[in-house]
């Protein structure tokens, strides 16, 4: 390890009195790889890199080694940047845009107007890992999208449908009857539901019904009504 000197090229020292020594050119950077190349020239051939003050005796040497040192220097710092983009944890910018894309489809998850990546990275990992195909599943997905509580009718559940009343007793089956506001019609055929909500924070349509389908179980039909 070569002394480190000052700007007086007087030698610099610890606080305790010691000598700081240079340890060495940073990995990847162009002196780095400049002195890579000039360590494996034949020798003998070109006169030895400098050492502490010592001045370089072969400027133009170092000049073209330098030069080759910038383009792999390049390199170095690319495959840098690219191994962070490999992890949801480090990537950034389009590349978390790209994952969102490769994770949830085109459009299934789209950045919101002027989130950062630290927000739209952590909505990313809670829609990898959020429950599916459960009725909670749904309303919390609608929330999370629209910020309103939606009202989801199955039209197996007695509890959201009822049963048929009448005029001699409009109280029975919980109160509903023809004509009622608030009357759900039930149905014998599963495989569908209802869902009764209003935009809200949501961009438009298409994003609710987005996130409906990738939360209700694969084969269920969601029948949405929307309120602006």
């Amino acid at each position: 390890m070569a002394v480190l000197y000052d700007e007086d090229q007087d030698i610099l020292r610890a606080s305790d009195g010691s000598v700081l020594l240079d340890t060495g050119p940073a990995p990847g950077s162009v002196e780095d790889f400049a002195g890579r190349f000039r360590r494996l020239l034949p020798t003998g051939w070109f006169p030895p890199a400098p050492q502490g003050l010592e001045v370089e005796s072969a400027p133009v040497l170092a000049a073209i080694l330098h030069g080759f040192g910038a383009v792999l220097s390049g390199i170095w710092q690319l495959m840098q940047e690219c191994s962070l983009q490999m992890r949801l944890a480090t990537m950034s910018g389009a590349f978390l845009d790209m994952a969102a894309e490769d994770y949830f489809g085109d459009g299934g998850l789209v950045r919101q107007s002027s989130e950062p990546d630290v927000m739209y990275r952590k909505r990313i990992r809670a829609s990898l890992f959020a429950e599916r195909n459960t009725r909670q599943a749904v309303t919390d997905a609608l929330v999370a999208a629209t910020g309103v509580q939606p009202v989801i009718i199955e039209t197996l559940n007695a509890s959201d449908c009822h049963a048929l009343a009448c005029a001699s007793a409009p109280a029975m089956g919980g109160g509903y009857g023809y004509g009622a506001e608030a009357l759900r019609y039930g149905s014998l055929q599963g495989g569908q539901f209802f869902v009764e909500t209003q935009l809200g924070k949501a961009a438009d349509l298409a994003t609710v019904c987005r996130v409906v389908d990738q939360t209700a179980a694969m084969g269920v039909t969601g029948w949405i009504k929307v309120k602006n």
